[in-house]
Formats: C-alpha cells, structure tokens, sequence
C-alpha cells in the first residue's frame, strides 16, 4: 500500500513539476554550486597571478612582433636602395626579405592563439553567468556584469518579449508548481521527503558568490581581449608592408633569375673589344664599394665626385671592414696551421702508437685538419648581425668540406700516394674559396666580369698541369676526379666567357661540395672493404661452420645474420648517400648565393602533370631511396623465414640436416616478395599522386576484356600458387609426357624441370593440371629400379641369386646428405624373372634415390657383369644356325 502511495505521489509531482522543474544529474544542487564557489574562489584569489602570466605572455610576443615590424622597415629600405649591378647584395636583401616575411607568419600564429584561447575563456565564463542567474529563482539581470560580456540566447529572448503573457503565464505555473510541491512535501514523513529543486538560502547565496567570482574573471579575460586587440592596427599595418615587400622580392626575384641564367652579364668577347674601359669600370666599381685608399687615388676625379653626391661612407666602411677580416681570417688560419704542426711534434715523437701508425707524409695534413678544428672553435660567434653571422657560415662550411676532404683522403690512400692525390684537388679547393670569397665580400659584377675569366683559365691550366703531373704516382680515384674537376672547370669556363658569370660560380660551389661527397662517401666504400677483409670474412666463415645443416646455394641466404651490417651499408647506406648528395650539395650551393627558390623549384616543383598525378626530382629520388631500402628488408625477411623454416622443419622431423630443396620455400618467399613490394608500389602510387579511384574506374571498366583476355595468364598465376602451396617444390622429380626430370623454378607462371639430359623445359602451370603428371619424390626419394640379366639354362639359380646379394653389397652406400642411395630395408630382392628364348631371365629389384638412378644403373650393371663373370656364369646370347643347302644335289 505504501509503495503504491508512493507511486501515485511520483507521477503527480512529474506531471504538475515538469514545467518549473530543472533536471540536475549527479550531486545535489546545493552541493553543486558549493563546489563551483570554491573553485571559482581559487581562480579569484590567483587572478593576479593569472593577469601577470598573461601579460607576460602577451608581452613577449608584443617584443617579437615590434622586432619584426622594426625589421621590416629595415628590410623595405634595404631592399629599395639596391642596384642592380650588385647582384650579391640583391639576392641577400630578396632572401631576407623573404626569411622574415615568413617568419612574421610564423610569429603571427601564437598571437591568434592567444586570441583565440581569450575569446573561449570569455565565452565560458559569459555562459557560466548566464547559467546561475537562470536557476531557480531565477534573477532578472546580473548587476556587476557588463551588458556587452552578457551572453544572450538571441532565440530565447525573443521569444519571451514576444511572449510576455506567456512568460507570466510560466512563471505562475512555476509558482503554484512550488506551492502543490510543498503541500505534498507536508504529507510525507521526514526520511520520505523529495528534495527540492529550488535554491535553498545556502544555495542563493552561493550563487551570489559564483557571479561575483566569475564576473571578476570575465572581466580581466575581456580587459586580457581587449589590450592584445589593441595592436591589431600595428600588426595589420606590419603585415601588409611585409607582403608588399615580398610582393616586389619575389617579382624582382624572377627578374635576377632571368639575368643570371638567361640573359647573362657582358660576355668576355666584348670585353676584350674594349678591355680599357671595362678594365675602369671594374676598378671604379671595387672603389666604390671598398674604401682603399690607392684605389681611389687610381680615380680621384670619379671618386670625389662620388662621395660628394652619396652619403655611402658607412656601408663603405662595412664593406671595406669585412675585405680586411677576411684577410685577418686567412692570416689567422695559416698561423693555425703552423701551430697545430709545433703541437703535434711532441706527440708524434713521445706517443709510441701515434710514431708508428703516423707516416711522415701523413703529419701536414693532420696538422690541417687540427687547424680547421681550431679555427671553427675559435672564430664561433654569436652575433645579431646577419650579414656577419651568414659569412661565418659560408667560411664555416668551406672549411667542412675541406675536413671532409682531407679526412677522406687520409682514410684512403697509402702515405706514398697521399701527396700526389691531394695535389689534384688543390685547384678545385682554391677555386671554390676565391668563389666564396667573392660572395662574402659582395663583389661587384663588372669587377667579376672582367678579373674571374681569366682567373678560370689559370685555374683550368693548373688542373690541367695537377692531373698531368701526379697521374703515375696518385690513385685511380682520384685521377678520374681530377679530370671531372677539369671537365667541370672548363664547362664554367666556356659559361663565364659567354657571360653567364653567376652562373659558373654557382656550378664550381657546386663542384666543391659534390667532391666532398663523393670522397666522403668513397671512403665509406673503401672502409667496408677493410671491414670484410678483417673482421666480416672470419665470421661468415664461423657462420657457415655453425650452419651445417645445410650445404651448397641453401647456406647463402642463412649468412645474412653475419653480413647484415656489410649489406646495410652496401646496399643501403651508400646508395642512399648518392641519392641525396646531388640534391643535397645543389641546396647547398644555391643557399650560398640565396637562390633556395630556384632549388625548390628545380627539386619540388612537378615537372610532369597528368590530372592528380605528379612527378618532381624530389619524388624520383624519394622513390629510388626508398627502393634501395625495401630491397634491404626483403632480403632481410627471406633469411629470416628460411632461418625459421629450417629450424621449425628440423625440430618437427628430429633432424640434424636438411637436404637442399627439402624444404618447401617457394610459397613462403613468394608471399614475402608479393607482400614488400605491394608496400612498394602503394608508396609509389602516395608518392606521385596517383588518382586511385580513377584506377578503380579503369580496372572497373576493362576488367571483362582483360579477364577475357588474360584468362591463361590468371589461371596459371593461380595454378602456380596451388603448386607452391604444397603439391610440388623445388627440387622434386617429377615426369610428365615422357620427361623426366628435377623441378628448379616454379613461379607464377610456368614451371622449370631439367631432364636428365641436361635440358630445361618449360611446363605451363595450367598444363600440369591438365596432365597426369607424377611426382617421383613427394612421398619419399625413392623409386623401384628393375635391372634384368640373363643367364644360360642349366645355371644354379640359387648360385646366381647368392652371388649377386653378395656382390651387390658394395652399392649400398650413403649420398652427400647421408641417406642410404639404397632403401635399407628392401635392400637388393633377386627374383626368377622369365623364360626368355635362350637365357633365364633374372630381376634385380632395389629402390633406388631418384637423384642417384641414373648413375646407380650405370654401376649396377657394370658390377653384375663383373660378379657373373667372376662366378663362371654364363650369359647367354641369342645364336642362329645356318645350314647351306646345295640345290644341284
């Protein structure tokens, strides 16, 4: 009865209270709001401390973003006032330019988050406010929050002034909903009561203290807003200076590039038309950008009138500044050098290990390599001025590569042919460092045109004389480097003297950093040779003591356990190094000259579209890297399956050897190989973009022609996957339409057999199908082998039959895997055969290894002969009597 009284009590009160009631999941109301008031006391107390955090924050990117609208002036005024007979200094100001336009997107990026992490906290706490003033009671407005951070339900507040009635209406429904709820609440007794939906006094007034708190927080999140969008003019007007800069940069780019590859500078042909005049303007042009004093005395009358007209004395003195540090530089490395050769004295002579694996041909250039460590150590510098900090690079680079150089030559060569082969590449070393020379000073083109020509010339004729005169005593390496060198050095030649100077300076950089690579990564070859003679060759051959389980072809793959380091590297590291050494050293030497744009679009920018798909250099070597490595690990994955397989075959069968071709491989490195380049080719497909669903459309659409067409092919792909899968392996003896012979292939469509005769045939898989072909070796290796003999009638059988079990006993010998080439347990069975027409007929039965019956016949019958004739046992031969009739008697 009470349960039923309750029950009614329920569905009264859902049905009266629904309008007015809130539904609350969870924890009590009270409870609730008590909860939301300490937390919201927590984040009050530590306003302060937030309002700090995020003025700190706001104000380190304010510092970035004024640096970057300070630099961006710079950049403007840089870039206006170049000329365009300074192409050095027009490719660094359009590469800067483009530098920090990027890098004020980059900076851009983490103020947008602020904004947008201000804007959700505001939208939050709005609707937090929004939400306590509507329980129940519910408030007419929040006094301490502005009208403009108030969240507004535009739908709902339409909707009740609309309404007005009806918003009365609801409120005196949810008024007499109390009352009816309180009356009932009267009726129950103290433990049955229904708790209440309208906000206790504790609750009101932890609603007070939620508002107040959340207001305050609302406020310094919208003050927070407020104070980080008040640079928005700054940023906007910043960004679109930046991208008018960089508008012209990349439009004035075009342009340099087109003069540089295409239209070229004046060609040493006309030049030499008029060598006094050019012979001017290059001095002039030098004066002016270098202060030097005898310079300018050459042309006092141009220069005076020069520094009246320009206000130019401080980039002069810059530019003059960075010739004579480059000159201290050179100074300082060579004194390096001879330090590092009184440093090591000591140590060669005191250092017992260091005397005696040190040759005296070797000591100059560890001595060089010591001073470039010095060198890069000391001249490290940290430095805000980029001009500085990009020629330290350059010289810094320069002389990496001369490290590498000499570091790989050193790893290479005898002591005796040390000097010869490092005499090559004098020329290329001096080339590349006036070339860098030159882009550090920010030569001036009509200087480069006139002097670097000739310059080339002298340094094509000393390769020239370098590869000459070491050729007998340097390596074969290295004289075929030298002539690329000259052949490369001629090429810049012809270019230079068409005009095209910037264009040599960039192929010799080039050149420079290439040879590094190729040396480098010469070396590394030369190192795994000295790997494999010293240490690889001791462990294959203690790997192939360990293998004995198997012999011949089959122990090959198993070696890779103690070649996988050696194949890692020859297979995949050096190829790799090629690879990237090409577009690698093409960055690197158009990033000396800021010409990255022209690598991206040599290497990145496709040049073959077909619809979706494209083909760039980067792809190209991207997939031809990538080949190289799933080569590598399908190699790596059949060892290990054949590993695997042999040891899973063995411990099955209780067996110590495996004979080769007993284990069935075929399916197993089928799959291995369909299953890694499958990875492969759906690489290639990403790689290159290929559409996929326009090849779903096109095999859609031909799939009835090609099944059609292509029905043998299909059916002998799937017939050879049935043969790998069991029916026959490699190594089996099979004979099908009179041949016979040993399985040595079977792929997807055909299977290879060679007959005994030495042959190879060719089975469609399909065929073997087809036919009633018979597997001689797929229950086990042996076949019945009949050999028959005669003997003359009136001959001891039993004789016969005891003299041929004897005798025979010889041929019961083991293969090179250790089986019996006879079936022990049959043995050698002499049966009366036939009558024959004049001998008795005699069958020697055996079962015979079928890889051994042909030779084994051979034997058998050469020693029957031998035991019949040792035991006076005549073998009859079929005779014919003549009788001569004589027709005149």
């Amino acid at each position: 009865m009470n349960k039923r009284k309750r029950l009614i009590i329920l569905v009264a009160l859902l049905v009266v209270a629904v309008p007015a009631m809130a539904v609350f999941t969870g924890m009590d109301l009270d409870a609730t709001l008590s909860n939301l008031r300490r937390e919201l006391f927590f984040d009050y107390m530590q306003i302060s401390h937030t309002r700090e955090e995020m003025e700190g924050e706001y104000g380190v990117q304010h510092q970035k973003m004024v640096g970057i609208v300070k630099k961006c002036n710079d950049m403007s005024l840089m870039l206006y006032s170049q000329k365009q007979d300074y192409t050095f200094d027009i490719s660094y100001a359009l590469e800067k330019v483009t530098q920090e336009y990027n890098d004020f997107n980059k900076n851009r990026k983490p103020y947008d988050r602020i904004v947008s992490s201000l804007e959700v906290e505001i939208n939050r706490y709005a609707r937090l406010i929004e939400s306590l003033r509507r329980l129940p009671p519910e408030l007419r407005e929040v006094e301490v929050v502005p009208d403009s951070l108030a969240y507004h339900n535009d739908s709902l507040d339409v909707h009740l002034l609309q309404n007005e009635s009806l918003l009365q209406q609801e409120l005196q429904e949810q008024v007499e909903a109390v009352l009816a709820f309180n009356a009932v609440q009267d009726t129950l007794a103290e433990g049955e009561r229904i708790p209440a939906f309208i906000l206790s006094e504790t609750g009101q007034a932890d609603r007070d203290s939620c508002l107040l708190y959340a207001s305050e927080l609302l406020k310094m999140y919208a003050a927070a807003r407020e104070m980080v969008m008040a640079d928005s003019t700054h940023y906007q007007e910043a960004r679109l200076r930046m991208e008018e800069s960089f508008e012209y940069a990349r439009d004035y780019y075009g342009l340099l590039q087109n003069k540089v590859f295409k239209e070229g500078q004046t060609p040493w042909k006309t030049i030499l038309g008029n060598p006094g005049k050019y012979w001017k303007e290059a001095w002039k042009a030098f004066g002016k950008k270098y202060s030097i004093s005898f310079i300018r005395a050459l042309f006092v009358e141009e220069q005076i009138e020069y520094d009246v007209d320009e206000i130019s004395n401080n980039n002069q003195l810059a530019n003059s500044a960075r010739l004579y540090w480059l000159l201290i530089y050179f100074l300082v490395f060579f004194v390096l050098w001879g330090l590092s050769a009184l440093i090591l004295l000591p140590v060669y002579r005191f250092i017992k290990p260091v005397k005696e694996r040190v040759a005296k041909g070797q000591k100059r250039y560890i001595a060089l390599l010591l001073a470039c460590v010095l060198f890069l150590i000391l001249s490290y510098e940290s430095t805000d001025d980029d001009m500085l900090r990009k020629s330290l690079s350059i010289m810094h680079t320069f002389l990496c590569l001369l490290m590498a150089i000499y570091t790989a030559l050193l790893v290479r060569l005898d002591p005796a042919k040390l000097k010869y082969s490092a005499r090559i590449y004098l020329p290329t070393i001096f080339t590349a460092l006036f070339v860098i020379s030159c882009r550090v000073l920010f030569v001036p083109n009509a200087f480069l045109n006139f002097f670097f020509p000739p310059l080339l010339m002298v340094m094509a004729l000393w390769q020239l004389l370098a590869n000459l005169h070491n050729r007998k005593k340097a390596d074969k390496t290295d004289m075929i480097t030298g002539g690329v060198s000259l052949g490369i050095t001629a090429a810049a030649l012809a270019i230079s003297i068409k005009g095209y100077i910037f264009l040599a300076l960039i192929i010799l950089v080039w050149w420079y950093f290439q040879l590094a690579m190729v040396l480098a990564i010469a070396s590394v070859w030369d190192l795994t040779l000295l790997y494999k003679k010293k240490r690889l060759n001791k462990r294959i051959s203690s790997q192939k003591a360990k293998i004995n389980y198997v012999s011949g072809p089959a122990k090959e793959p198993l070696l890779f356990s103690a070649t996988w380091f050696f194949d890692l590297v020859r297979e995949v590291l050096i190829p790799l190094l090629v690879l990237g050494s090409i577009p690698a050293c093409i960055y690197w030497a158009l990033n000396i000259f800021e010409f990255n744009d022209l690598y991206r679009t040599i290497f990145k920018e496709p040049f073959m579209r077909q619809g979706e798909m494209c083909v760039s250099l980067y792809s190209i070597v991207f997939l031809a890297g990538m080949f190289a490595i799933f080569r590598y690990v399908n190699k790596a994955l059949h060892s290990l399956y054949q590993a695997l397989k042999y040891r899973i075959f063995m411990r099955k069968n209780n067996k110590k050897t495996v004979r080769n071709d007993e284990v069935n491989l075929a399916l197993g490195n089928s799959l291995i190989s369909v299953f890694v380049w499958f990875m492969f080719a759906d690489l290639f497909v990403v790689t290159l973009n290929i559409p996929t669903n326009s090849l779903a459309l096109i095999a859609g659409g031909l799939s009835a022609g090609i099944g059609l067409a292509l029905k043998d092919i299909l059916n002998n792909f799937i017939y050879g996957i049935q043969l790998m899968g069991g029916r026959l392996r490699v190594g089996d003896w099979i004979e099908c339409d009179g041949i016979r012979g040993k399985v040595v292939d079977i792929n997807y469509q055909t299977t290879l057999v060679e007959t005994l005769f030495g042959t190879q045939v060719a089975f469609l898989n399909s065929s073997l199908f087809g036919k009633n072909f018979t597997n001689l070796t797929r229950n086990n290796a042996y076949e019945l082998t009949i050999i028959k003999v005669g003997v003359a009638y009136g001959t001891d059988f039993q004789k016969v039959r005891e003299a041929l079990e004897k005798g025979l006993e010889v041929l019961k010998k083991k293969d090179k895997y250790g089986r019996d080439i006879v079936e022990p347990t049959y043995g050698h069975y002499i049966r009366f055969d036939d009558f024959g027409d004049s001998s008795v007929n005699v069958a020697v039965r055996q079962y015979v290894l079928v890889s051994e019956q042909i030779e084994y016949r051979y034997q058998c019958k050469e020693l029957i002969y031998k035991i019949l004739a040792e035991n006076n046992i005549t073998i009859p031969f079929p005779q014919r009597d003549v009788h001569m009739i004589d027709d005149k008697k």
